[in-house]
């Protein structure tokens, strides 16, 4: 539930990962904002997936191909908000050359989210939006950085890159920032339970849950990504909010 104010009426909007999870929350949160929500996946019909995508227009797209995503650039029009929430997804048939060609190619920008982001730059700055277009990361775009770095390294590098990111951007009109979610993030349906553990103490048999770590849910981090992206956040660039876990 969206309880802060947004309007993104006349706004396009383009989700990477939006037909699940994080991607599908931040869609919708969108979509009942006003705007126009267009949502990538790697799927070839919307209607192959569980989620209802009706409210979108959906795209196939292998981030994890440059000609996909220079072909993709060239139909997606107009743009004012990129939010990247796809994961790092590659083919089970490749072998291990390939593999390793295509992990470093991610960690320099050839593929993935850094590629795509770049090659829509032109666009999303190009925005009328007040603070012009706007880049949003999100825990997914670690997950290419992962495919070479440590997850602590990888972390550090999208931090890098935001701010560096960030400032150039903000000298042509737009900007880039990202959220990140510090533990796992919680899909709605998918909630795990604890498993029991059996005390067998002195005192007799005691069945105890063990307590879990607090999560951040996708509802959580919705809002915070629209804020990123809304008029509130027209001078904000080169950023990156760590969302904390309440109990």
């Amino acid at each position: 539930m969206i309880d802060v104010g947004f309007d993104f009426t006349d706004r396009h909007v383009l989700v990477t990962g939006g037909t699940r999870g994080l991607g599908l929350a931040v869609a919708r949160a969108f979509h009942s904002a006003g705007a126009r929500v267009s949502v990538t996946g790697t799927k070839i019909l919307p209607s192959l997936y569980d989620a209802d995508l009706a409210d979108f227009d959906y795209h196939q797209l292998q981030l994890a191909s440059a000609d996909a995503i220079a072909s993709f650039v060239e139909r997606i029009g107009p743009l004012d908000v990129l939010v990247n929430a796809a994961g790092a997804r590659l083919s089970a048939t490749m072998d291990e050359h390939e593999r390793e060609f295509l992990c470093h190619s991610a960690r320099l920008g050839f593929v993935g989210p850094g590629r795509l982001t770049q090659q829509l730059r032109h666009r999303l700055c190009a925005s009328p939006a007040p603070g012009g277009g706007a880049v949003i990361h999100t825990h997914h775009s670690l997950a290419w950085f992962e495919l070479t770095l440590s997850p602590a390294d990888a972390e550090s590098e999208l931090r890098a890159q935001t701010a560096q990111a960030g400032r150039a951007w903000s000298r042509l009109g737009g900007r880039v920032n990202a959220v990140l979610a510090p533990q796992r993030v919680s899909v709605p349906n998918q909630q795990r339970t604890a498993p029991m553990v059996i005390d067998m103490s002195d005192s007799g048999v005691l069945l105890t849950r063990p307590k879990v770590a607090a999560e951040v849910s996708v509802e959580q981090v919705a809002p915070i990504a629209m804020f990123l992206a809304s008029s509130g956040a027209s001078t904000v660039s080169g950023q990156t909010l760590a969302t904390t876990p309440r109990r």
